[in-house]
């Protein structure tokens, strides 16, 4: 059985919404290098929070019509509210001060900005794709990460792509390729080099008793520094939702942790061979056909290439496994230069690919 269609998931990221204004315009956001919106949160939970809703508040309150046009009657709303209230007290007291800090400052109501931070988990999966490479696959020597982001944009989302650059106060500094009212990751990397993205896989919903997986994937960037660190973090603290995630670090280490509320299987990238993650979890099957086209069409063009893959070669692989207007990011990660390349909008892969460097951003 193949993903190419994507089962539509939908509210988290219905959050979103309206165009970001130009970050030039924003008194304390980040020099910029590209045109894509850089903005730059320091503190604790609260000022992180406050700072936040300063800088992107009208955005953020958009989430609200959005979410209660998504929830169609009252009891989907009272379901979904109630399980946001459950996810909150699985939170570290600092997400939960960030929320409640930014709901105050827009201001808006703090349950459906809470809402917002567990929404995944309470979806069907959609699709998204990755592929790993290590310095011998490309001509220049560079380890490289592609990976594209799926999700329904209801043409709305595809408008507001934003680079978060959180510097929380006593962790590491990790930037998010994200969209506004998200505190969690999708996408990242952290000032050491660890990157990290996820792939949705089937499940079933479950009772929320473990913090929603997007803030599990910011632990990961705010506390680790290497692949083993983040697998060791992964195996250790309690997982909501099934999913994959990928993971390299600056010397080049790969992994994806397939993860369930029960357990996490790593399957670790070798020198000679791409390492790759889509919608469905295979063990330390790396090769066998069938299950997915979009796996299958970046495991057999890697192998024929090995050694010729550069970063427009990347590009070309991932748009290839696009899933169209579904595609609303495509990015590749340089984890030992801090570099991105991001392209965004609705078919993402048929834009411009923009160069980011994240290390001025760290400092």
């Amino acid at each position: 059985m193949t993903h190419r269609k994507p089962v539509a998931s939908s509210i988290a990221l219905c959050l979103l919404l309206v165009p970001l204004l130009a970050a030039g315009e924003k008194k304390n956001a980040a020099p910029q290098t590209s045109s894509i919106p850089i903005i730059e949160l320091r503190g604790d939970g609260n000022e992180i929070g406050a700072e936040y809703a300063k800088e992107l508040g009208p955005q953020i309150k958009s989430l609200q019509g959005y979410l209660d046009r998504y929830l169609k009657n009252d009891t989907e709303r009272a379901k979904a509210m109630a399980a946001a209230v459950f996810f909150e007290a699985t939170l570290p007291q600092r997400y939960r001060d960030e929320v409640a800090s930014m709901a105050n400052a827009i201001p808006l109501d703090e349950k459906k900005l809470m809402l917002a931070q567990c929404f995944l988990d309470l979806t069907p999966m959609t699709a998204c794709s990755t592929i790993t490479l290590p310095a011998g696959a490309s001509p220049d020597g560079v380890a490289r990460f592609g990976r594209n982001l799926d999700f329904p944009s209801f043409n709305m989302v595809d408008k507001s792509t934003v680079v978060l650059v959180f510097h929380p106060k006593g962790k590491n500094a990790f930037a998010a390729i994200t969209w506004p009212g998200l505190i969690g990751v999708l996408s990242g990397m952290n000032e050491h080099g660890l990157c990290l993205a996820n792939m949705e896989v089937t499940r079933g919903m479950r009772f929320p008793s473990a913090m929603p997986y997007s803030l599990l994937y910011r632990k990961i960037l705010e506390d680790c520094k290497t692949v083993d660190e983040a697998i060791a973090l992964l195996q250790k603290t309690p997982r909501q939702t099934a999913n994959n995630l990928m993971l390299m670090d600056a010397a080049g280490n790969r992994a994806v942790a397939e993860i369930t509320p029960t357990s996490v299987t790593v399957r670790r990238g070798v020198d000679n061979a791409a390492l790759i993650s889509t919608n469905h979890q295979r063990a330390q099957d790396a090769d066998t056909q069938g299950r997915c086209d979009r796996y299958d069409y970046l495991h057999d063009t890697a192998k024929s290439e090995f050694g010729k893959i550069g970063t427009d070669r990347i590009k070309s692989m991932l748009d290839h496994v696009s899933q169209g207007n579904m595609t609303l990011q495509s990015m590749i990660f340089e984890p030992a230069n801090r570099v991105i390349y991001l392209a965004r909008g609705t078919n993402a892969t048929k834009g411009i690919y923009e160069k980011i460097e994240l290390a001025p951003h760290f400092k």
